[in-house]
Order: C-alpha cells, then sequence, then structure tokens
C-alpha cells in the first residue's frame, strides 16, 4: 500500500472537507477524491460517508485512521534511521586502545558524545596497543585506534588526527645522580643502561630512541629488557638503571623513582587517533571530526 495514500486519508481525516485536505496536498480535489476511492477499493470498506456538504469518517474509517497514523509514524522514523544512518549518525564503531591511553579522553570525550550522538554506538576495546593495531586498522580489523605513533612513516591509507602531544621523561631511582635534576638531555643519558619492554611498543620505541639518540649524537643503551611497566619500575629501583616513559606514565609512578622532563625540543612523540581511509564505516567520519574539535580544545597539540 502506498504510504502516500496514507498520509492524503489522514489528512482528509483532520479536514473532513475535499478542498481544504487538496490545498494542504498541493493536488485537486477530484485527484484527492479518486485516491480516497481507490484506498476504499484496496480495503474493501467505506472509510468516509459523503454528500455535497460534508464528510464524515465511518466506524471503520475512524478504526483505520489510528492504525493508519502509527503506521506514517514508523514510516518516518524509518526513513529517518536511514537518512541517519547515511550521514553516520547511527551505526557502530570499534575502538582499540590501551587503558593509560583512554583514561586521557574516556571520562571527558566519551560521555559529551555520547549525549550529541546517541545512536552511535562506541564499543572500546582496551589492550596493549602497538605496531599490529594500526596493521588491524589498515585491514578493518579494527575500526579506529589511539596509540603512540612511534613509526614516523605514514601510508596514505591510514588517515590519522593529533590527539596528545608526549613529552618524554628518564624515570630514575631517587638516589640516582639525576634524579635532583629538574630536566636532562638526550647528551646526559648517553650511554646510561636503559630499561625497555621486551614486548609490543618495544619493537617501535627501541628504533624511535636510537634515532632520537643518533639525532643529538649520543647512545641510547637498552640492555635491560622488562616485562611491563611494573617490572621497569622494579629494575629502576633495583638495577639503578633509566628507563624512558611519556608522561601518561605519571600516575602510576611509585614514590621511590622520579620523573625527570628531557628538555629538547624533539624529545616527544604524538598519541594518535587513526582509521583506514578505505573503512566504509560512515559513523567515522563523524567521531573523527568531533574527536578533533576536543583534541583542539583540550589543548594538546
Amino acid at each position: 500500500m502506498d504510504i502516500e495514500l496514507l498520509n492524503e486519508f489522514i489528512v482528509l481525516k483532520n479536514c473532513l472537507n475535499y478542498r481544504k485536505a487538496s490545498d494542504q496536498l498541493f493536488i485537486s480535489q477530484s485527484v484527492l477524491s479518486r485516491h480516497i476511492q481507490s484506498l476504499e477499493n484496496q480495503l474493501g470498506v467505506e472509510l468516509f460517508t459523503r454528500d455535497k456538504h460534508s464528510v464524515i469518517l465511518t466506524s471503520i474509517g475512524e478504526i483505520f485512521a489510528s492504525d493508519a497514523e502509527k503506521v506514517i509514524a514508523q514510516y518516518k522514523k524509518a526513513t529517518e534511521h536511514i537518512q541517519m544512518y547515511k550521514d553516520g549518525s547511527i551505526g557502530k564503531i570499534e575502538l582499540t586502545t590501551s587503558y593509560a591511553l583512554s583514561s586521557l579522553f574516556i571520562y571527558d570525550f566519551l560521555p559529551e558524545f555520547n549525549k550529541s550522538y546517541p545512536n552511535i554506538n562506541v564499543h572500546m576495546n582496551i589492550k596493549e596497543v602497538d605496531a599490529s593495531t594500526k596493521k588491524d586498522v589498515a585491514a578493518l580489523m579494527t575500526d579506529m585506534a589511539i596509540l603512540m605513533d612511534w613509526e614516523e612513516s605514514q601510508t596514505d591509507q591510514i588517515a590519522c588526527e593529533h590527539f596528545f602531544k608526549n613529552s618524554f621523561y628518564a624515570f630514575f631511582a631517587d638516589n640516582h645522580p639525576l634524579s635532583k635534576q629538574s630536566s636532562v638531555t638526550v647528551k646526559e643519558l648517553s650511554g646510561l643502561p636503559m630499561i625497555y619492554l621486551s614486548s609490543g611498543e618495544n619493537r617501535c620505541s627501541v628504533n624511535y630512541f636510537h634515532r632520537l639518540f643518533e639525532k643529538h649524537h649520543s647512545f641510547y643503551n637498552p640492555c635491560i629488557a622488562a616485562s611491563s611497566t611494573e617490572d621497569i619500575f622494579v629494575k629502576i629501583l633495583t638495577q639503578n638503571a633509566v628507563s624512558i616513559l611519556s608522561e601518561t606514565v605519571f600516575r602510576y609512578t611509585p614514590q621511590r623513582i622520579h620523573p625527570v622532563l628531557i628538555s629538547d625540543a624533539d624529545a616527544y612523540i604524538y598519541t594518535n587517533l587513526i582509521w583506514s581511509l578505505e573503512n566504509p564505516n560512515k559513523s567515522i567520519p563523524v567521531f573523527s571530526k568531533e574527536f578533533a574539535l576536543f583534541a583542539r580544545k583540550y589543548n594538546i597539540k
């Protein structure tokens, strides 16, 4: 049944006058009369009684009107949902990130995003993020990811939004000679025994620090492997070694360990929101646009 026929029926039901109803519908009275007659023929019932002076809804017409209004409302809702899907304001996004990085935005950004876009379901996949996460994004195994951009090279397939500019800090035990300084340079760290993560982001971070130290004609010496951030802290305290970590680790730092800023201008790395330009998920542009506004407002670029 044509939804327009139902709409014309409801307009006539409300007006109970063919001239007024046809004016609202921008059609002639004869066309409206023919359409109503066609609807009655399809249903096999008389919806209106008519004479030269009035149009009256029949009893079955009243029953049908109630159901027809529900059908029209449901149809409008369905078409609205289709439009929302087309413009990306309804859908689902899987966002992969680590626990430490998620704490930068999850409590500030996501509640506001949910208020603005209640029909976009953001599923958080919290796990260790590393070089393979970018490959997962490229392969469309996850929609978006927030991770530190250890790899300097970008591909045409991956888009990114800079989120957080991470300054680097050298973490010392409280008895280390450099722990009392307000800042250190890469040259001051040259050759010191360094603790590094033995898995995950280590593949990228070790290479990154080698390049950073080489720029400053210094030697990065990653000689003590650690399995986790907690293991790094233990080895800082027990082996008189140093580790370079980002400021996002501050909240987890034990009292006997002192983070000291590395003051060189190039001693930082971005945390990025990334996604594949080949991902057909229409909610991604909506999310990335809102996230970009949040990042700028957060004043962290």
